[in-house]
């Protein structure tokens, strides 16, 4: 049985679908199926060399071309698959869908009209403030080419409760289930200490990065972001400003990102938006302590004062008194650490997570 993966973003960048991509496929084959992988990637990356078939689509290209080739790339790929799933390129999946009455799942982690808006400062509202305005003609024409597009599919799959209700507003009729993130176990390692914070993430807006930025500036802490993306140049510059003590170390391998954790003594994750940060569960299973802003997805994940601090992105000096608290103090940093770790051991198995995403994928479809 032959699966399609479909994804916007494929490892070595950093993102959910670029490390889940490949744990799906890992975990299809070993359950005797056959995969084989439609992605996206800069022109200037290179292909990498995979246990499963992997078609390339430049990214940064005029985007009509890069639609049309994505399109017929994975219209081609599907007359020989069985199974389709998507984290990503829904429209281009949507199309190719058409007419083909193969089973289809997709994987939604946000909401792609608010990201892109977002991005581009056409708006500063928050996810669920967007949702609930009135949209730019602009806006209601990408809601409506998504909802279009998402309709197409026989199942879609979200990692949070609150997603799952965003995704209902959006006047989605086909079942959605909400299936959590899961994380593989890594295995405990001496932890260097050498940054006192460390952020894992795609430079974007909504990561609120430069309130990062400011206050490691405040605290004369030291900073590493692990990730890249449009906001990198700007960062760097209020980093050169600010006189921050920041390392950026642009894109890196699932193993190297989890080296610069064990050589971290905080995660921190205060974005205005997460459904269920792939991240964050990473920092956690190396048994990191978190500072995360106080938004639904990371409530779902982090108890304040039992295995993590939240803060109020909006309230400054929130960030930076749990900084200067959890650094001065090496007991309650280990005690959230270690309570952190136990919970994703606990409750956020990968193998469990993919085994339920393979069962929606195999079940006859309704």
């Amino acid at each position: 049985m032959k699966t399609l993966l479909i994804s916007g973003i494929y490892r070595p960048e950093i993102g959910g679908p670029a490390t889940y991509i490949p744990a799906l496929a890992s975990a299809i084959q070993s359950q005797s199926g056959s995969v084989e992988v439609v992605t996206l990637k800069n022109s200037s990356a290179n292909e990498l060399a995979e246990p499963w078939p992997v078609k390339y689509i430049n990214r940064d290209q005029f985007l009509i071309f890069r639609f049309l080739k994505t399109f017929i790339h994975i219209k081609r790929r599907i007359s020989t698959s069985e199974f389709i799933f998507s984290n990503g390129l829904f429209q281009e999946t949507a199309f190719a869908l058409v007419g083909s009455g193969k089973k289809s799942l997709a994987k939604i982690v946000g909401d792609p009209v608010w990201e892109r808006a977002f991005n581009r400062g056409e708006t500063s509202l928050t996810i669920e403030e967007f949702n609930k305005s009135k949209l730019r003609f602009k806006h209601q024409i990408q809601r409506l080419f998504l909802k279009w597009s998402l309709n197409r599919f026989s199942q879609i799959t979200c990692p949070s409760l609150e997603l799952k209700e965003l995704i209902q507003g959006w006047g989605i009729n086909i079942e959605t289930s909400c299936i959590p993130n899961g994380i593989a176990t890594i295995q405990p390692q001496s932890n260097s200490h050498e940054f006192d914070l460390i952020s894992v993430c795609r430079l974007v807006k909504w990561k609120n990065l430069d309130k990062l930025i400011t206050a490691n500036s405040m605290c004369g802490t030291k900073l590493v972001i692990v990730g890249s993306g449009p906001e990198e140049k700007r960062l760097k510059k209020l980093v050169s400003d600010l006189n921050s003590n920041v390392v950026f170390t642009g894109q890196l391998s699932e193993q190297e990102v989890i080296n610069y954790l064990f050589r971290s003594k905080v995660f921190v994750l205060i974005s205005d938006y997460e459904g269920l940060s792939f991240s964050l569960l990473q920092a956690m299973a190396c048994g990191l302590p978190s500072i995360v802003s106080n938004i639904k997805g990371n409530l779902d994940v982090i108890s304040d004062n039992t295995d993590g601090i939240v803060v109020d992105v909006n309230k400054p000096s929130s960030l930076i008194d749990a900084i200067n608290s959890l650094l001065q103090s090496p007991v309650e940093l280990k005690k959230l650490g270690e309570r952190a770790r136990e919970k994703v051991v606990n409750k956020y198995s990968q193998q469990n997570q993919l085994n339920l995403v393979i069962k929606l994928l195999r079940a006859p479809k309704k």
